[in-house]
Parts: structure tokens; C-alpha cells; sequence
């Protein structure tokens, strides 16, 4: 079975070398990067609430954020949350921070102008 199998596959990478022609693939390292997190990488809410920890200014903090309706989030009060190609964007959930919630347990959190590295599950 695994005869049958390889044979194919290498006479088509055999073929493709001989053509001359580079073997090439026409899409921008980020569409590449934003189908493999909507493929393979857990997207935010997607299962109900998420925990968020960061260190801002040398203090580690924690967050909840958990969907509360169609558009908004949850966490010390409502907040509204918008998905954009690369984050999902969560602003009002806690006074003066706006969290960009990345798929697969990363992200940043903009407080004063500053942006501090997250991480959520």
C-alpha cells in the first residue's frame, strides 16, 4: 500500500522539478497566518467566557471577559467587542483598557497609551 501511495508523489514532485517552473503559492504571509488560526487555533468566546493575565507596570493583573449579548462583553461592567482580521477588539469591559484578544491565547492590552503583552484561556 505505501508503494502504491509514494510512487505518485514522487513522480509529481520529480515532474514538477524537471518542469523549471518554481513551485509557488500566491498568498501574503498574513492571509496565511489569519487561515491557519481560523483553521487550527482557539478563537475567543468561541466556548463561553475567557481568562485574561498580564503584567502591566510590573503588577500582574487577571480578567474575566465573558460574552453577555449579541455584540457586547463582560467583565467589571458591559463592553462591546468587534472582530477585525486579527483580534477580536473588547473596549468599555474594564475602565481605560481596550484588549485585543488574538486567537490561540494571545494578545495585547492598551491601557494609558501603553500596550502590555496578555494571555488568555
Amino acid at each position: 500500500m505505501l508503494k502504491t501511495i509514494s510512487l505518485p508523489i514522487a513522480a509529481i514532485a520529480l515532474l514538477t522539478a524537471c518542469s523549471g517552473e518554481p513551485v509557488t503559492y500566491e498568498a501574503t504571509p498574513v492571509s496565511i497566518k489569519r487561515a491557519y488560526a481560523d483553521s487550527f487555533q482557539d478563537m475567543p468566546f468561541d466556548t463561553g467566557e475567557i481568562s485574561v493575565v498580564a503584567e502591566e507596570g510590573g503588577d500582574l493583573q487577571t480578567f474575566t471577559l465573558r460574552p453577555c449579548g449579541d455584540g457586547h462583553v463582560c467583565g467589571a461592567r458591559q463592553g462591546d467587542v468587534v472582530k477585525a482580521p486579527d483580534y477580536h477588539v473588547v473596549t468599555g469591559a474594564y475602565a481605560g483598557r481596550i484588549f485585543y484578544v488574538s486567537p490561540g491565547g494571545d494578545g495585547w492590552i492598551k491601557q494609558n497609551g501603553t500596550f502590555y503583552p496578555m494571555a488568555w484561556n
